[in-house]
């Protein structure tokens, strides 16, 4: 019976567990959606999803996933330049990873907080919460967080004009990030220190060893497919050769970078390489590059008032999506407080059909011990009336048995003193002798 009790019980906790993994598919897919919206560049539409998301992990209980969403979201304000809902996101993180000894996720937090603090030239923050990632590295045995973890703190330490400036720390800790990126086999990582390393060398006046990681970095970069690392790497290697006055080939490697650029539709740099190229071509003290130079010298300044034009335009939609923004913050208030609403109901609802199945199992279950019940008692009394029957029988039986024995007794009794009545009498009589010896015989 309990066996019964148990198995009515399990099936209507898995009932509700199964609504309970709805909500968490739900949330799972939000941030699926939430993922590809940023990487389109829709970043308000992605902070939506993952807002929805985190309320349902909320609702769940489920931490960790909690805590993903918060870095989730702190990475994605960071491309919409909300510098505070940034850090409050990561310290969200940071919170719940701590509270659950999480030290996987908490490096992760610890470490996109220490950038945020490094972009915003707070390196005092930014070594801080650096240094926490290096605490906690022993816990954790990966060896591409050790590997980025040496690269920031190498970038750091990089931070030219700022107290953390310090050649020795960056090049030793570019040089740790670059061995630990070689043994993973991690490319990327590998072709970004090359060009990290080339940066420190020109700025210590070592050109030949500048280029040489140029070099390498260009290498790396074009046979992972980096468009945009290459287009980086080659505009450094041509400011190497106009700082070595071998304009041919900087002008080479300039325009080899504009090429790119043109094809990936990246035109930030554009501007730079422009006044480079003018510079360069001018150099050469050839009329016809002095011509194009000149060409190319208009193109830049119709680009530089382009550029003014687009910040100010910038600046314009800026304040309309800071517009938008607040509009569309009012209108998931109003969807919380319906999620709130909806949420309460399913809660209610869910809970009650719990109970009521749990009521339903009880009742059941007490049924069920009760028939049991009545039924041993049921048994108790036939077995008791059956042993009062016995006594019965037993009793008539001693009984009958009593009253032949007085029977028999009664009848010896009287039977033998009738007997001797009469031979008293016989011998208390006057007849002969004879007679009296007969009886006696």
């Amino acid at each position: 019976m309990l066996r019964q009790f148990y198995i009515i019980l399990f099936l209507s906790v898995c009932w509700s567990s199964g609504l309970s993994n709805t909500i968490s598919n739900q949330a799972d897919s939000l941030i699926i959606v939430a993922k590809e919206l940023r990487n389109k560049n829709k970043i308000i539409e992605a902070i939506q999803c993952y807002d929805k998301a985190l309320k349902l992990y909320l609702e769940e209980g489920d931490s960790i996933e909690t805590a993903k969403t918060y870095n989730l979201l702190g990475v994605t304000y960071v491309r919409s330049g909300d510098k505070k809902k940034t850090v409050q996101s990561y310290y969200s993180a940071i919170a719940i990873n701590e509270n659950l000894k999480n030290y996987r996720d908490l490096i992760k937090n610890y470490n996109n907080l220490a950038n945020h603090y490094d972009r915003e030239e707070s390196y005092s923050l930014a070594y801080k919460y650096y240094k926490f990632v290096e605490d906690l590295l022993p816990y954790v045995d990966n060896l591409k967080y050790n590997a980025s973890l040496k690269m920031n703190l190498a970038g750091l330490f990089s931070s030219y004009g700022s107290d953390y400036y310090n050649y020795d720390s960056a090049l030793y800790y570019n040089l740790q990030s670059l061995e630990l990126s070689q043994q993973l086999q991690d490319k990327a990582n590998t072709s970004s220190i090359f060009l990290n390393l080339g940066v420190l060398y020109e700025r210590n006046n070592n050109l030949e060893a500048a280029l040489s990681n140029y070099f390498q970095s260009v290498e790396i970069k074009s046979e992972i497919g980096d468009s945009l690392g290459l287009s980086n790497a080659l505009f450094s290697v041509g400011n190497i050769y106009l700082e070595q006055q071998n304009y041919e080939k900087s002008i080479d490697h300039y325009n080899q970078c504009r090429r790119i650029n043109e094809k990936i539709n990246y035109h930030n740099l554009d501007l730079d390489i422009l006044f480079k190229l003018v510079k360069a071509k001018m150099a050469t003290g050839d009329a016809s590059q002095a011509e194009e130079a000149s060409i190319l010298f208009q193109e830049y300044n119709t680009l530089r008032d382009s550029l003014y034009d687009k910040e100010k335009m910038q600046e314009v939609k800026n304040l309309e999506t800071k517009y938008e923004t607040a509009q569309k913050e009012e209108e998931i208030k109003l969807q919380e407080m319906a999620i709130r609403e909806k949420t309460f109901q399913s809660n209610l609802f869910l809970s009650l059909s719990i109970l009521l199945v749990i009521l339903i199992v009880s009742a059941i279950f007490f049924f069920m011990q009760k028939q049991e019940y009545v039924k041993k008692l049921k048994n108790e009394e036939i077995a008791s009336m059956r042993r009062e029957q016995e006594l019965k029988e037993l009793n008539a039986m001693m009984h009958g048995q009593e009253e032949e024995r007085n029977r028999i007794a009664n009848d010896l009794h009287d039977r033998l003193g009738a007997r001797l009545s009469s031979i008293k009498l016989l011998f208390q009589s006057d007849e002969s002798p004879g007679i009296k010896f007969k009886v006696l015989d």
